[in-house]
């Protein structure tokens, strides 16, 4: 039987994309779980929660996740007026070669 962890509280996804929005700016992954720490709203267990939170924000900075790394250790939220969400992205058309039929018809 898998052990229950003594967590309670909201899911500290939650609670960082908050401090982001409240911040109104990118702020470095030792900041962000600061102050999730201290807002008293996630309470994580385990020996490292600045550890933890700082893979929550990287995990969660990739293509369609809910934070945007701007440099090294350092994310804001990915709809932050960046234009950046996927509605916003063209779709490319996988290139494909020509196969020799194909090159030798359009040659003649």
């Amino acid at each position: 039987m898998a052990k229950r962890r003594a967590t309670a509280g909201e899911p500290a996804k939650q609670v960082a994309i908050d401090v982001l929005r409240e911040a109104g700016e990118p702020l470095h992954a030792k900041e962000i779980a600061k102050r999730v720490l201290d807002s008293g709203r996630a309470r994580l267990g385990g020996k490292t929660p600045e550890q933890t939170i700082t893979a929550m924000l990287a995990v969660g900075s990739k293509p369609g996740g809910p934070f945007k790394r701007v440099d090294k250790g350092t994310y804001t939220l990915a709809d932050a007026g960046t234009g950046d969400t996927p509605t916003d992205k063209r779709e490319s058309k996988p290139r494909t070669k020509a196969t020799p039929k194909q090159r030798e018809t359009a040659v003649t």
